[in-house]
């Protein structure tokens, strides 16, 4: 039988948790602009798509990640260690980004596109209004800031400088 100890099953909880939190936030970039070039028709739905699974999924994750890092930061009795404590407020700051910034704006880019897509009737390129572009902008702004202060994280959470 293999032991296992219960802070290395926290911590593989907690890996996880990262993994499920930003793994495919941090390919929407790459994944909306290959809908927006070759299917414009099916942004509604991936916008929708992308607003269901960062309630339910990520923000899930989200609070594990949480508690799991909790419980491994009192355990080690590191929450006075910087890393731990820089991390904490990249988790906030993330979790702020995603509920206030980057969920409604990926809904209000389903509003606009399926209102737009409808507008334009059949075939030929499609031409996003500036509402449209304005918000896509800010959704890539705020994918690009979480993306960065994830990439942070890890470095704070691998490293843990002194």
């Amino acid at each position: 039988m293999i032991a296992v100890r219960l802070y290395d099953f926290v911590l593989w909880i907690h890996v996880a948790a990262v993994v499920i939190a930003f793994g495919a936030p941090f390919i929407y970039p790459i994944i909306l602009a290959r809908v927006t070039n070759a299917n414009p028709e099916a942004l509604p739905g991936l916008y929708n798509a992308m607003v269901h699974a960062g309630r339910t999924l990520i923000t899930v994750a989200y609070a594990v990640l949480f508690l799991a890092g909790a419980y491994l930061a009192s355990d080690a009795g590191l929450w006075s260690a910087h890393w731990v404590s820089g991390s904490l407020v990249i988790l906030i700051v993330l979790v702020g980004l995603s509920h206030g910034l980057a969920l409604p704006t990926e809904k209000k880019l389903s509003a606009i596109a399926t209102t737009e897509l409808a507008a334009r009737g059949g075939g030929g390129p499609m031409t996003f209004s500036a509402e449209y572009e304005k918000a896509f902008r800010k959704l890539n702004l705020v994918g690009l800031i979480s993306n960065v202060l994830v990439l942070i994280a890890l470095y704070l959470m691998i490293v843990q400088p002194a």
